[in-house]
C-alpha cells in the first residue's frame, strides 16, 4: 500500500476515536493533506502505529512549514493547524456522549478512563512540561509541581457557557462536554486544559448564573461524588463571590488532604451515625464520615455555624470584624469511600492574621487556590522546587493553619471541638 506513514497513522487513531469508520478513511487522508500540502508517499504495511498522536501532529505541521502554509514561529498559525487536525480525533458531541454513556454502563471509572484519554489524545489536555516532586511540608506529604503555563485563550463567551463547547480556531474547538441531571438541573463536566491536580474536573451548570453557597448546591456536589465515586468534588470561593457563572471542580479523591490519617475520633452530640475527626493535616481540617447523606450534611450545617459563631481571641481567631461581617467559613471537599460519604470540612479563617503570605502568593500559580488546601501545590513556571521555594511553603502552611499556631494551638482546636 503506497501512503504518507505519517498521515496513515494520524488516520488511524481518528478512527479509534469512535468518530469515525475504516470507510471514512480515504476521506480524512485527504482532508489532512488539504490542510498541510503534499506530501512524500511510502510503502505501508499497517503495522500497528507506535507514535503519539502530538508526535504526529507535529510531524504534520513540519510538512505544512514545507509546503510554505504556516510559519512554525507564528505561535498562533501553529496553534490553529494544530487544533484543526486535532479535530479529526475529536467526535462530535452526540457520539462522545454516547460512548461515555455505554462505558459507564460498565463502570464510572472506565467511563471517565476513555473522556480523559480522548482529552489527552486531542490536545485538549495538557500534561506536558511538568515539573513534579513529592514533598513533606510540616510533616505533611504534598505534591509540587511547576510547569509551562500557556497563555489564556481571548474569550468573547463564557468559559463555562455550554456554548462555548467547540468554540474558536484554537483548542477549545475541541472542547466537549458530558451532559448531566443532577437534581433537576443540567450540567456539564469537562476536564480543566491546564490541569493543576490529577484528572482535574470542572462541573458547570448550564444556566449562566453564579453559584450560591447554601445546603441546596452542598446537595448538588454530594451527587456528584455519587455520580462519580471515584472523584472528589470541591469549590472555590473567589468562584461564588465573583464569578457570573458558577462552577464546582474535581478530581482524583486519592490528593493528599484525604490520605492523611485521623489525629482525634470525637462525638457530635445528636449525630450518633457521624464519625467524626480532626485530621492530622497542615491546616485545620475536620472529617465526617457516615452512610447516610442526610445525617451528613445536617452534621456539616451544625458544625459550619458552630464555627462561624466561635472566637479564641488569645490566638487572634475573631468570629466576626469590626463591622460585624462574618470572618469564618468552612471549605467543604466530597468524597466517598464504598457505601461511605465524607466531607473534609477546611476550616477558613478570612481574617490577615491567617492570609496567604505575600512571599508565598509570589511564588504560586494565580489560579492554584484552593487546590493547594488539598496537598497539590502549583508553582508559577519560572519558579524552581528548591530549598528557598520549600521554605516559603513551609511557612505559608504554618501561618494560614488557625489551630496549629503557637505550640498550645491543638488545645484550641480541641477546645472549639469542645463547644459542639
Amino acid at each position: 500500500m503506497i501512503k504518507n506513514k505519517v498521515v496513515h497513522d494520524f488516520i488511524s487513531i481518528a478512527l479509534q476515536s469512535g468518530g469515525w469508520m475504516e470507510l471514512d478513511r480515504l476521506y480524512l487522508e485527504n482532508q489532512v493533506i488539504e490542510l498541510v500540502g503534499p506530501m512524500n508517499k511510502e510503502e505501508v504495511d499497517g503495522e500497528k502505529q507506535v507514535k503519539s498522536s502530538k508526535e504526529l501532529v507535529q510531524e504534520l505541521l513540519l510538512i505544512a512549514e514545507k509546503n510554505e502554509l504556516i510559519d512554525l514561529k507564528n505561535f498562533q498559525q501553529k496553534a490553529e493547524l494544530s487544533a484543526k487536525l486535532m479535530s479529526f480525533l475529536t467526535p462530535p458531541p452526540s457520539v462522545v456522549n454516547a460512548l461515555f454513556s455505554q462505558h459507564y454502563d460498565t463502570s464510572e471509572k472506565e467511563a471517565t478512563d476513555y473522556f480523559y484519554l480522548m482529552n489527552l489524545t486531542n490536545g485538549y489536555v495538557n500534561e506536558e512540561n511538568y515539573q513534579y516532586k513529592n514533598e513533606i511540608i510540616n510533616d505533611y506529604s504534598f505534591i509540587i509541581q511547576s510547569k509551562k503555563w500557556q497563555s489564556a485563550n481571548d474569550f468573547t463567551v463564557c468559559p463555562y457557557c455550554f456554548e462555548s463547547e467547540g468554540y474558536g480556531k484554537e483548542q477549545d474547538m475541541n472542547k466537549r462536554l458530558i451532559r448531566m441531571n443532577l437534581k433537576g438541573e443540567s450540567w456539564g463536566f469537562y476536564y480543566h486544559p491546564k490541569p493543576l491536580l490529577r484528572e482535574h474536573s470542572i462541573f458547570t451548570p448550564e444556566n449562566h448564573q453564579p453559584l450560591v453557597m447554601n445546603r441546596q448546591l452542598q446537595e448538588t456536589m454530594l451527587q456528584l461524588v455519587d455520580v462519580y465515586p471515584h472523584y472528589f468534588v470541591s469549590l472555590n470561593p473567589e468562584v461564588i463571590k465573583l464569578s457570573p457563572h458558577g462552577f464546582l471542580y474535581g478530581g482524583d479523591n486519592q490528593m493528599p488532604l484525604a490520605l492523611a490519617d485521623n489525629s482525634f475520633m470525637f462525638d457530635i452530640p445528636g449525630f450518633v451515625t457521624v464519625e467524626a475527626s480532626l485530621v492530622n493535616w497542615a491546616t485545620s481540617v475536620i472529617r465526617l464520615k457516615t452512610t447516610s447523606k442526610k445525617n451528613l450534611m445536617n452534621a456539616l450545617e451544625y458544625v459550619t455555624l458552630k464555627w462561624q459563631q466561635y472566637s479564641y481571641p488569645s490566638l487572634d481567631i475573631i468570629a466576626k470584624d469590626e463591622d460585624g461581617k462574618d470572618l469564618h467559613s468552612v471549605l467543604p471537599v466530597f468524597r466517598k469511600e464504598e457505601d461511605a460519604y465524607i466531607v473534609e470540612m477546611i476550616l477558613q479563617d478570612a481574617s490577615s492574621e491567617f492570609s496567604r503570605s505575600k512571599a508565598y502568593e509570589a511564588i504560586i500559580h494565580e489560579d492554584a487556590y484552593p487546590v493547594d488546601q488539598l496537598g497539590v501545590i502549583n508553582l508559577k513556571q519560572d519558579v524552581e522546587i528548591n530549598e528557598t521555594t520549600l521554605a516559603v511553603i513551609t511557612e505559608n502552611m504554618a501561618k494560614q493553619s488557625i489551630f496549629r499556631r503557637p505550640q498550645d494551638g491543638q488545645k484550641a482546636f480541641l477546645r472549639f471541638i469542645d463547644t459542639l
